[in-house]
């Protein structure tokens, strides 16, 4: 069979909800009863020292606990949002309008994995968008009904993204990437639903894309645009039909 491979664009949880423990400047508080493996205390530490954060300097994370790599211990998603960093950056280049215009777009958004049994920081991975729009972090049985894989959405503009990894040998490697919507707030705005079926090629779960319809919205505010969770109501029209390869660790399609 012949497959065509498309690269689309280039962590804790409480239980089964996606909230975050936290989500703060600097300072936090743990919402959740149950006791973290890592202080508070040492994740800023390591984050603000991975990052090169000065102390002068404002940011944002949260934190998410799941099963994700196949051990008895919870595991850790940090997400790390460097707006402020952003805007300086864009103040010292002379470029403040233009750069807001497209959400302060760049390297400003991280996802730190912590290993819960051997408690240990993998090294901050970026996730390219604009700094406007935090990570939303969400968890899936893909690879395993044994332990989840991470979702990440992510914002360009008036875009939404969904980005896929899987935690092979303690790194998250992404695995998929898609296109949630796009054109919010315009004329001919165009979105997609994902659901998943039984592996074809693999135990790996298909990933299966139907197109849907994106619901209209006038915003007075365009910095809301990074922040609003527009409804999408979705069709049965099937746009594209993914598949795991177990070798490459990636998803692939067949020809049209």
């Amino acid at each position: 069979m012949k497959y065509v491979y498309l690269l689309l664009l280039a962590f804790l949880i409480v239980g089964c909800d996606d909230t975050p423990d936290n989500d703060t400047t600097n300072d936090t508080t743990i919402e959740d009863e149950s006791p973290l493996l890592f202080s508070d205390q040492s994740i800023v530490r390591h984050l603000e020292s991975k990052l090169e954060i000065p102390a002068t300097e404002d940011y944002t994370y949260a934190i998410y606990r799941e099963h994700i790599n196949g051990d008895d211990s919870l595991d850790y998603i940090v997400t790390v949002n460097l707006l402020d960093r952003a805007i300086n950056n864009a103040v010292r280049d002379d470029a403040l309008n233009t750069r807001s215009e497209q959400g302060f777009m760049g390297n400003y958004n991280f996802i730190i994995l912590v290993d819960g049994a051997k408690k240990t920081f993998a090294e901050p991975l970026s996730v390219p968008s604009s700094a406007y729009g935090k990570l939303s972090v969400s968890f899936e049985n893909i690879r395993s009904e044994a332990y989840k894989d991470i979702v990440i959405d992510y914002r360009i503009i008036n875009a939404c993204y969904r980005r896929f990894f899987t935690v092979l040998n303690g790194v998250a490697r992404e695995t998929f990437d898609t296109k949630i919507f796009s054109g919010l707030g315009d004329e001919n705005p165009e979105a997609f639903d994902i659901r998943y079926a039984t592996g074809t090629y693999s135990l790996a779960k298909d990933i299966l894309i139907y197109k849907a319809n994106l619901e209209e919205i006038q915003l007075e505010d365009p910095k809301k645009i990074y922040s609003i969770d527009p409804k999408i109501t979705a069709t049965e029209e099937l746009e594209r039909r993914w598949y795991f390869h177990d070798a490459q660790k990636k998803y692939f399609t067949q020809n049209p």
